[in-house]
C-alpha cells in the first residue's frame, strides 16, 4: 500500500508531470485561469505583480478596508466553490519556508480549519531548491492531507491568505510574525484542478485539460486578469 507522500507524488507525475507547485502557478502550466480578486477603488496605493517573463507591472490598490476585503473572500469563495464539489477528493498542501527548526504544527491554523483532523491522516515532506536552484537553503516545509473538500472551512482559510500582507489583521496563517512564508495549495484529485490564491491580489488554477476550466471560465469571465485575459481567452477558442 502506497504511503500517502507516494500517493500524491504519483498524482502529479501522473496528471501534472514535471510540475513542482509554486508561485506563479498559472505560468506553470498549460491550460490556466488567474482571476483578479480586487473590487472597488484601488487608486491609494502601488503594488508589483510580476508576469511571467519576471518583470514587475504596477498596479494601484486601496488597501486595508473592510470592504475591499468582503469583496476579495467573495470572489475567492466563489471560485473556489465554482471548482470543487464538497464530495470531491483532494489533496491540501501546506507550504512553509523552513527556518531553522521551524516546523509546520498541527495546531496551526489552516490545520484548524479541517474538521475532524488526526495526526495520522497527516503526512511531512520538504521541497530542495523551489525558487532557487542555486540556495542550499531554499528549503520548504510540506505538510500533506489528503480528504474531502467539504471537511475544509475554505472561507476561512482564503480571508487568512487575503490578510497575508496586512497585519494586524485577523485570521492570518501565521499567528506570530509580520509577514508570512506560507502558501497553500488546493489539488482537486477528481476533477484534476490545482487551486492556489496567492494574496489578495488574485487566484489561480490550472488543469489537465482546459474543458475542465470551461465552465468555470465562462461563469467568472467578468473576474479574469486583464493582464492575462488575451492569453486566457485563446485557450477556449
Amino acid at each position: 500500500m502506497r504511503t500517502l507522500k507516494q500517493e500524491f507524488r504519483q498524482f502529479l507525475k501522473d496528471n501534472f508531470k514535471g510540475l513542482r507547485p509554486r508561485k506563479p502557478l498559472f505560468y506553470s502550466w498549460e491550460f490556466g485561469l488567474r482571476f483578479d480578486l480586487q473590487v472597488g477603488n484601488i487608486s491609494n496605493s502601488t503594488r508589483l505583480v510580476v508576469d511571467a517573463d519576471g518583470n514587475s507591472i504596477t498596479k494601484n490598490v486601496d488597501v486595508d478596508t473592510d470592504e475591499y476585503f468582503i469583496q476579495v473572500v467573495h470572489r475567492a469563495t466563489n471560485i473556489f466553490q465554482s471548482a470543487c464539489d464538497s464530495s470531491d477528493r483532494m489533496f491540501l498542501v501546506l507550504m512553509d519556508y523552513k527556518h531553522r527548526r521551524r516546523k509546520i504544527r498541527q495546531s496551526n491554523f489552516v490545520f484548524r480549519q479541517i474538521a475532524e483532523l488526526k495526526q495520522d491522516e497527516i503526512a511531512y515532506t520538504k521541497e530542495y531548491r523551489l525558487y532557487e536552484p542555486s540556495d542550499r537553503l531554499d528549503i520548504r516545509n510540506i505538510a500533506l492531507v489528503k480528504l474531502n473538500a467539504g471537511r475544509i472551512n475554505h472561507k476561512n482559510i482564503l480571508t487568512a491568505v487575503s490578510h497575508t500582507d496586512f497585519p494586524p489583521r485577523q485570521p492570518r496563517l501565521d499567528s506570530k510574525g509580520f509577514f508570512s512564508s506560507k502558501e497553500i495549495y488546493f489539488i482537486n484529485i477528481d476533477k484534476k484542478l490545482i487551486l492556489h490564491m496567492y494574496d489578495d491580489r488574485g487566484f489561480d488554477i490550472i488543469a489537465t485539460d482546459k474543458e475542465t476550466l470551461r465552465p468555470i471560465y465562462q461563469k467568472h469571465n467578468d473576474w479574469i486578469l486583464d493582464y492575462d485575459r488575451k492569453e486566457i481567452d485563446k485557450q477556449f477558442k
